[in-house]
């Protein structure tokens, strides 16, 4: 299964001219595109340009590490706390039956930009269909602007509230 485009911006016939396209994301750079929902001192959290499905997140640190084991232990807890909150804003907003959960480090594992970043895909029973099958491709059913709105009118209330400052 793959995303919808993917192959062209794998292949580098849709990339950017950045060094690196998270730092550039990060950055509020012009020349890529900007799904960015959140951002904080240690990390941001952007929607995915090739959703696998609606609500398809990155958690990216804001710095630019290639390793998982370069995180640092106030990063790794930050992170892991930030996975909670969204999926508990997923949970609310979308109301999936699982969740993906992943890093691709490297790439011979599947890494097609070398920052480090957690993806986060929701995941639901009614994904399969026909055209999924036949066609050999997904089609995600709500578009990006339209879940970048919702998720960013309301991520604060997952990631800014008592019960995140108190752990």
């Amino acid at each position: 299964m793959r995303a919808l485009g993917k192959l062209d911006y794998v292949q580098g016939n849709a990339r950017p001219d950045v060094k690196c396209i998270l730092c550039s994301v990060r950055d509020n750079d012009e020349r890529v595109v900007s799904l960015k929902i959140y951002h904080d001192n240690m990390l941001f959290i952007s929607l995915n340009l090739y959703p696998y499905n609606p609500g398809h997140l990155m958690i990216v640190p804001n710095k630019h590490l290639t390793k998982f084991t370069d995180l640092t232990r106030e990063e790794l807890i930050h992170i892991t706390r930030t996975i909670q909150g969204v999926q508990m804003l997923l949970d609310d907003l979308y109301n999936p039956k699982g969740y993906n959960i992943g890093i691709n480090q490297g790439k011979i594992a599947g890494g097609s930009i070398e920052h480090i970043h957690i993806h986060i895909v929701p995941r639901y029973s009614s994904e399969l269909g026909y055209i999924d099958i036949v066609g050999k491709t997904r089609v995600v059913p709500e578009g990006l602007n339209s879940v970048k709105k919702k998720l960013g009118e309301r991520i604060d209330k997952y990631l800014n509230n008592e019960f995140f400052k108190n752990f």
